[in-house]
């Protein structure tokens, strides 16, 4: 089940959609909202930074939170360039998110994925390709690699759902930040077997490493999107 902030985000996002709020007066206010939905005025404040994220909506000091006009030139598909707590969590209030697992494994680290996790030769991490879903119809494809010290007993039952629940509320590991590179590339075999890509239509690739709060690198991964169904939203409300 979502979060109850990911289903009012949800929730408000349909308005949105439907053109319920317009653009040109604020939306109602956060107690308004948190007396609507029966909940605290924090959880409202956590979908509204949702909605931000997603550059759906902006906030003016002293004015409120307004829609964005041009918002339908947004694709679903698109990812916040924030966002960095895995495929079911960006789109889960936007519909189903499903996963196949194409590759799980316990290796050892090759030398570059030991400088970029911050281990030594001998620690072994887990290796996983997974192919994401949003409705059914494809959406990523991700080459992930964590090490096993750090997310014990992670399974393959964590990879069909949502690893980053497993590791924030079973490990009660603190995601800080990520590092990420972002390039356009030709498809390889498996892009156009999983993505239905063809061999002159481009990838988006998404390298990343992801880090706790400590600093510790958490995740080194690549995602790859077809050049249709993935962009890079940048929103900067400053």
């Amino acid at each position: 089940m979502a979060s109850k902030y990911i289903s009012i985000a949800r929730e408000i996002k349909q308005r949105i959609l439907s053109q319920q709020y317009s653009s040109n007066e604020p939306l109602p206010d956060q107690f308004a909202l948190a007396a609507e939905f029966n909940t605290s005025r924090m959880t409202i404040q956590q979908a509204m930074r949702q909605l931000i994220v997603e550059g759906l909506v902006y906030t003016r000091k002293g004015l409120g939170t307004f829609v964005r006009k041009n918002f339908m030139q947004l694709s679903r598909w698109d990812l916040p360039g924030s966002d960095y707590y895995g495929a079911t969590k960006t789109w889960e209030n936007v519909g189903q998110v499903t996963s196949k697992i194409i590759k799980f494994e316990l290796r050892f680290p090759t030398e570059k994925e030991q400088d970029s996790l911050l281990l030594g030769p001998d620690e072994p991490v887990y290796d996983f390709n997974r192919l994401r879903l949003l409705e059914g119809e494809p959406v990523s494809l991700e080459f992930t690699l964590m090490p096993v010290n750090l997310v014990p007993g992670l399974n393959r039952g964590h990879l069909e759902s949502s690893v980053f629940r497993y590791v924030q509320d079973d490990l009660a590991l603190k995601i800080m930040g990520s590092y990420r590179i972002v390039r356009a590339l030709k498809p390889g075999v498996e892009d156009r077997e999983y993505l239905n890509c063809d061999e002159t239509d481009p990838v988006l690739e998404v390298e990343q490493v992801i880090y706790l709060e400590d600093g510790t690198p958490l995740e080194y991964a690549h995602c790859r999107y077809r050049y249709d169904h993935g962009g890079i939203i940048v929103v900067n409300n400053g």
